[in-house]
Order: structure tokens, then C-alpha cells, then sequence
């Protein structure tokens, strides 16, 4: 949600949170200080440029096409119509700890409804329930379930909030040492 909230802030907002991010800063003591010993100083104001406004582009999907509304967005007319082609998700993972099982259950179940208005069929997934949060048993479960399985298409993986270190063990795995598409 959060991720979602600063997709769609106008750039006046984006400008105003910039801004007032800049004056935080300033006005924090410790922050200042540690700015002066790198040798630092950050201007209250935000670089100005002059830029081209592009015009607004046509969005196409299988049946219509639409110009997105002057705040930009797109994502109700997207998630409701097919897009111009679909590919369906048969083979896929869902790795998950245990205390979080509520969480993924409600997952699959938007993942599939929400899919399913956009035209793509979303099979139910082959599930590894993890019996604790480390960083190593994400990343045996995942190399064994990968090793073991045909073709997935997908890893989607929850984890406990703030935890980089499992983000980052299992981003690595998925993109350098076993290619897979991965959502975590």
C-alpha cells in the first residue's frame, strides 16, 4: 500500500514531501553535524530545470484503448480489462513462515480473483511452509523446490517485514545463481 501510495502522488506532492524531507534534515542537529563532517551542505531548495512535457500517451489494452486521467493514473482501467495478451500462470511457488500462513492463503486468493479479471488463469500454487524465518532455510527451501520442480514461473515469497537480509539472499539466488522470475 505504501508502495502504492507514492506511485500515485501528483509531482506537486512529490515536490512538497522532497521539500519538506530537505528542511527535516536541516533542522536536525545530529544530521547537520554529520553533514559537516563529510564536508556537506544541502540546499533547502530543490534544483529547478526546464524540461519537455511529453504528450499524454494512449494506453492499449485487448478490447479499448483510453488516455489515463490528468493525474496519471491508470491502474483501475488496467486491473479490470484484459490486456493485449495474457500469459497464464500454471506452474508457480509460494514460500511462506508458518506464522504467516493467514497471509498467504488471502494472497492466493486476491492473486487468483484480481488475475482472473484481467483475463489471465492463475493455478493454484505449489506450496513450501517454512518452519522458521532465517535467511538459510528460505535459501535451501528455495534451491531445493527449484531444483525439484520442472519450470516455474514464478517464486513468490512472503517474508516478515524489514527483513533486508532475506530480501537480498533471495533476490541474489533468484537472479544470479537460479534465474527465476521472483516477487518477495
Amino acid at each position: 500500500q505504501e508502495v502504492m501510495w507514492e506511485m500515485v502522488q501528483s509531482p506537486q506532492q512529490h515536490y512538497q514531501r522532497l521539500s519538506s524531507l530537505l528542511c527535516r534534515i536541516r533542522d536536525s542537529p545530529e544530521a547537520s553535524q554529520e553533514l559537516e563532517r563529510w564536508g556537506l551542505h544541502l540546499d533547502t531548495d530543490i534544483y529547478r530545470t526546464q524540461g519537455h512535457i511529453l504528450p499524454v500517451e494512449r494506453i492499449n489494452l485487448r478490447h479499448r484503448s483510453f488516455l489515463p486521467a490528468e493525474d496519471l493514473s491508470w491502474h483501475r482501467e488496467v486491473t479490470r480489462e484484459a490486456p493485449i495478451a495474457v500469459i497464464s500462470i500454471n506452474s508457480w511457488l509460494l514460500i511462506y513462515p508458518k506464522r504467516l500462513q493467514h497471509v498467504a492463503k488471502d494472497l492466493v486468493t486476491s492473486m487468483r480473483s484480481s488475475c482472473g479479471a484481467m483475463g489471465m488463469q492463475v493455478g493454484h500454487p505449489m506450496v513450501q511452509e517454512l518452519r522458521d524465518e532465517r535467511v538459510e532455510t528460505y535459501v535451501r527451501t528455495i534451491q531445493s523446490s527449484l531444483g525439484s520442480q520442472d519450470k516455474v514461473q514464478l517464486l513468490l515469497c512472503i517474508i516478515p517485514s524489514s527483513r533486508d537480509d532475506i530480501y537480498g539472499a533471495i533476490k541474489k539466488l533468484c537472479c544470479v545463481q537460479s534465474p527465476v522470475p521472483s516477487q518477495v
